[in-house]
C-alpha cells in the first residue's frame, strides 16, 4: 500500500511539472521545389502583419533582418547557382536582409544556426550579396510573412519574398543546361535506349540547342522502337520544319 501510494504521488508530481504546449506565435513552414535537376528546400518562420506598420517600424530601414521570425530562415540547394547573375555555390545558407524602401540587399551567410541575427556579424560569413528591387502594392497586402516560388522552368525560377505589401523578387538560375549536356555526353551510345534518344533530341529542342544533331537522335529512336508512341514522330517533324 505504501509502494502504491509512493508511485501515485511519483505520477502526480510529473503531471504537476508537465510542460504545457502553446501554438507559436510565428506559424513554422517548409517547402520544396526543384528547378530542372537541382533541388532547393527553404525552412522559415512566417510572422504576421496583425495591424503593424512592418517596414521601416517594426522591420527597420537598413538593418539586418532574419527575413521571417525566431530562428534562422535557412534556404539549401544540391547543384552552385547563380541568384540575380552573381555564382553562389551548392549548400546550406541562412537568408538575412536589409530592407529599405525601394530596395533590399539580400544576405546568403554561411552560419545558419543563429536564433535571428548572430551575436558578432562576420563579413567572411557572408557567401553572396544581392540587391533587389522592392516593389510595393496597395491592392495585394500579404498578411503572414511568405518565401515562394514562382516562374518554375528547366533553368531557373524567381524566389519571392513577400510581406504586407512589400513584393522582392530574387532571379534564380541554375546549371541545368550544362549537368544535362555533360550527362548526354558521357552516357548516350549505340547501346541506349530508344526513350534515351529521344528525351535527349527533346531536350536540345526545348532549349534550341543543335538541331541537325536533335533530329539524329530522334531518328535513332525511332529506328530502334518500332511501335514508339506518335509524339516520337511528332519531334521529328517540329525539327524538320521549324528553323532555329
Amino acid at each position: 500500500m505504501k509502494i502504491t501510494s509512493t508511485i501515485l504521488a511519483v505520477l502526480i508530481g510529473s503531471c504537476a511539472f508537465a510542460q504545457l504546449k502553446f501554438p507559436a506565435v510565428s506559424s513554422h513552414s517548409e517547402i520544396e521545389q526543384k528547378v530542372g535537376l537541382t533541388e532547393f528546400e527553404v525552412e522559415y518562420n512566417r510572422p504576421n502583419v496583425s495591424e503593424r506598420k512592418v517596414f521601416g517600424k517594426l522591420v527597420p530601414y537598413g538593418e539586418v533582418w532574419r527575413t521571417g521570425a525566431n530562428e534562422n530562415t535557412v534556404i539549401k540547394f544540391n547543384q552552385p547557382i547563380k541568384v540575380n547573375g552573381k555564382d553562389l555555390a551548392a549548400g546550406e545558407y541562412a537568408l538575412y536582409s536589409i530592407p529599405n524602401k525601394d530596395e533590399w540587399d539580400v544576405i546568403f551567410y554561411k552560419d545558419t544556426k543563429n536564433w535571428g541575427n548572430p551575436k558578432e556579424w562576420k563579413e567572411s560569413n557572408v557567401a553572396l550579396k544581392v540587391k533587389a528591387v522592392a516593389t510595393k502594392s496597395m491592392n495585394n497586402k500579404v498578411e503572414t510573412f511568405e518565401i515562394r516560388f514562382t516562374n518554375v522552368t528547366q533553368q531557373k525560377a524567381d524566389l519571392v519574398l513577400a510581406w504586407d505589401n512589400v513584393n522582392v523578387v530574387l532571379n534564380i538560375e541554375t546549371n541545368t543546361v550544362s549537368s544535362v549536356l555533360k550527362m548526354i555526353g558521357e552516357q548516350l551510345n549505340e547501346n541506349s535506349s530508344a526513350r534515351d534518344f529521344y528525351n535527349s533530341a527533346n531536350f536540345y529542342y526545348s532549349n534550341k540547342l543543335d538541331r541537325n544533331q536533335a533530329l539524329k537522335w530522334v531518328n535513332i529512336a525511332l529506328e530502334k522502337d518500332a511501335k514508339a508512341p506518335d509524339y516520337y514522330k511528332e519531334l521529328k517533324e517540329k525539327l524538320e520544319k521549324e528553323k532555329y
